[in-house]
């Protein structure tokens, strides 16, 4: 904490601009060294930006830069800090970046800033780790939760939960610490309803989890059917380009084949499989069993089926197989016939991959269902897997003291529980992180974040 760090904190590579982040006690005199401008940023208010150069040490200049100053406490890591806007490409920022380095500034580490900023109180560490998941949001409903998260809205969600338990464990403990006449004076079923309204909180809280995983990671929809259905025509009509060869021939798919494409703000994840029929060689034998592991693993099933001739027996064989998912019947190849037919539960659409036709009502139906999967994003969601750990350990701890008092057990049992959940609360807004714990969440950030 001692040391001024420095960090490129923009992608490297062509572009039209970098930054270069510096922030520590000497973030302001090195900026002094290295910089020539009308002004010396030591010099300079708060939020002031200078224009000027960065210089070498034969005082040639390096970049024209802007340079953003940040002042102790009111900065982003709460020290001293300056952001150095340059050219974009890779010779400016390292050239400006080295500089830092030659006039005392150490290089950082992944996540540093952001550790700083956690570390200066600046933020909890379940804001800070949405800066990470911000970083990373692949869609429009990620970047959403995750500046909810940045704002504080989880923090304040599992506050009101350590605020209500540490209430109901300082009645536990005056209780122990001070009996009197060593005659009990806890109302147990009073306590047992305060300790039952947490629990619903944090289940509810946990229970969203599946919600933010959908958000983060995107929905798993796995398209099966017999061979030469029209399979990886589908596939590649939904991803716009031609990732699958498509032939005539049947079983030219033998492996899953995946895809991401963006739907209303949300990832769907497309896996194109091996037609489910029986194997001929050892090849096909793996693909197929590659097909049923997908089929296991999907939230979505997309059942696709020759709209040109009826539904048989194997057909028949993939919807019972698919009986227990979210499922959509797809009937392709409209263009060559359109037999009629209802089979299996879930909805139908009716396209022709190769023309395009039907396209937009079968992405109607995908949004539709993955819309109800993740439901509204008003109430607070998790995404973060630690956090859901977390989350789960608070709850059966929990538990764990409303079964204490239901059975009248000692209460050093009943607070030794609540002090189990505020742990695994506090380890979510880093209130009672380990060292350990912060070196392994911050090393998965990026250098200059």
């Amino acid at each position: 904490m001692s040391d001024t760090i420095a960090a490129i904190s923009t992608a490297v590579g062509p572009g039209a601009m970098s930054v270069v982040r510096l922030s520590g006690a000497d973030a302001l005199g090195i900026s002094d060294r290295v910089f020539r401008g009308r002004e010396h940023p030591s010099e300079s208010s708060h939020k002031s930006v200078l224009l000027g150069e960065i210089t070498g040490t034969d005082h040639h200049a390096i970049d024209q830069v802007l340079l953003l100053i940040m002042r102790s406490p009111n900065s982003y890591t709460g020290e001293d800090m300056v952001e150095i806007s340059c050219h974009g490409g890779i010779a400016a920022p390292r050239l400006v970046l080295r500089r830092l380095v030659e006039e005392g500034a150490r290089l950082a580490e992944p996540g540093e800033f952001t550790k700083r900023a956690f570390l200066n109180g600046k933020m909890d560490l379940a804001q800070a780790e949405a800066v990470s998941e911000l970083v990373q949001a692949l869609s429009e409903k990620a970047l959403r939760v995750a500046v909810r998260q940045l704002k504080g809205d989880l923090s304040l969600r599992i506050g009101r939960a350590e605020a209500a338990l540490l209430k109901q464990l300082a009645l536990v403990e005056a209780n122990i610490d001070f009996p009197e006449d060593e005659v009990e004076t806890v109302d147990r079923p009073g306590l047992g309803g305060e300790l039952g309204g947490i629990r619903r909180g944090l289940g509810s809280l946990l229970s969203s989890h599946g919600k933010g995983r959908f958000i983060k990671n995107g929905i798993d929809a796995v398209i099966v059917g017999k061979p030469n259905v029209g399979k990886s025509s589908l596939f590649n009509s939904l991803v716009g380009e031609d990732r699958v060869i498509v032939s005539e021939m049947p079983g030219t798919t033998r492996d899953v084949v995946d895809a991401t494409v963006a739907v209303d703000g949300l990832l769907v994840n497309l896996h194109d499989t091996a037609g489910v029929l029986e194997a001929r060689d050892s090849v096909e034998a793996a693909a197929v069993e590659r097909t049923r592991a997908s089929l296991d693993e999907s939230d979505i099933v997309l059942v696709v089926m020759d709209a040109s001739s009826p539904p048989d027996s194997a057909d028949a064989e993939i919807i019972e197989q698919s009986a227990d998912k979210c499922r959509m019947i797809v009937f392709n190849k409209i263009d060559l016939g359109d037999v009629d037919g209802h089979f299996g539960e879930g909805p139908e659409v009716r396209v022709s991959a190769l023309k395009g036709q039907g396209l937009e009502g079968l992405l109607g139906e995908l949004r539709s269902i993955s819309e109800d999967m993740v439901g509204d994003l008003a109430d607070e969601i998790v995404t973060n897997e630690r956090h859901a750990i977390c989350l789960g350990e608070a709850l059966e701890a929990v538990e764990r003291a409303e079964v204490a008092l239901l059975e009248q057990l000692p209460l050093e049992l009943v607070a030794s529980d609540l002090r189990a959940a505020l742990l695994g609360l506090g380890r979510i807004t880093g209130s009672n992180a380990s060292e350990n714990l912060l070196d392994e969440i911050f090393s998965r950030f990026c250098i200059g974040k």
